[in-house]
């Protein structure tokens, strides 16, 4: 039985994707764990094999390759928030906030270079801020109708919206910290671990309930 040939202009093409892809996966590993300023080109190599020159032709700038590796966490980010979030569909207000803030800390488990570069580049002002402002929330939530129309206003439009978000980002993203700087104050051994016990999530969540109603 004869190979099927492919033909060697989709061949190129291919092979053309699965490089911009390699070098768009490395990018987003270096910028989450060294930040925009951090990061370079050689430590991208490393991690791909995709020389300075290669990457730049297939991206251009640094600045346009950022963006496009935070578009790209955006949409895994949202992805697993959606999937999650499609699934709350008759509960009262109170259980649609506990279930928004369960999809929420699922994503950023999963998708944790999303909390990573949330704290890397939110703190000093500029463009890439700019852009987080502006890109880095999942749109579903905004669209959730409440019977308390004022629980829906004070997530979308007040201070209370930053308290959650940030609380969910610093605490799932910086968990290993967190669990040290407990075990040095108690004198206990660190368990380990990325992921949220079950215990510990449910009081995240019982505590944010607590704050927003």
């Amino acid at each position: 039985m004869n190979e099927i040939e492919v033909p060697v202009a989709g061949a190129r093409q291919q092979q053309y994707a699965k490089t911009r892809a390699d070098i768009l996966d490395a990018a987003i590993r270096v910028f989450a764990q060294a930040g925009y300023d951090g990061g370079n080109f050689r430590e991208i190599t490393a991690i791909c094999g995709a020389q300075r020159s290669l990457i730049l032709y297939h991206f251009q700038t640094k600045d346009a390759l950022w963006k496009l590796a935070a578009e790209e966490v955006e949409r895994r980010f949202t992805a697993v928030f959606d999937r999650g979030f499609a699934t709350g569909a008759g509960m009262d207000d109170r259980e649609k906030v506990r279930h928004g803030l369960s999809c929420f800390i699922d994503a950023l488990c999963e998708v944790p270079e999303y909390g990573q570069i949330y704290l890397r580049e939110g703190v000093t002002s500029g463009p890439r801020m700019e852009w987080l402002a502006h890109n880095f929330v999942p749109r579903s939530t905004l669209s959730v109708k409440y019977d308390d129309p004022t629980i829906g206003e004070r997530l979308r439009s007040t201070i209370l919206r930053d308290i959650v978000a940030s609380t969910l980002v610093t605490f799932v993203t910086l968990r290993p910290l967190l669990d040290r700087s407990r075990a040095v104050v108690t004198q206990q051994t660190v368990t380990g671990g990325k992921a949220l016990s079950s215990e510990m999530r449910e009081e995240l969540i019982d505590h944010l309930v607590k704050l927003i109603f």
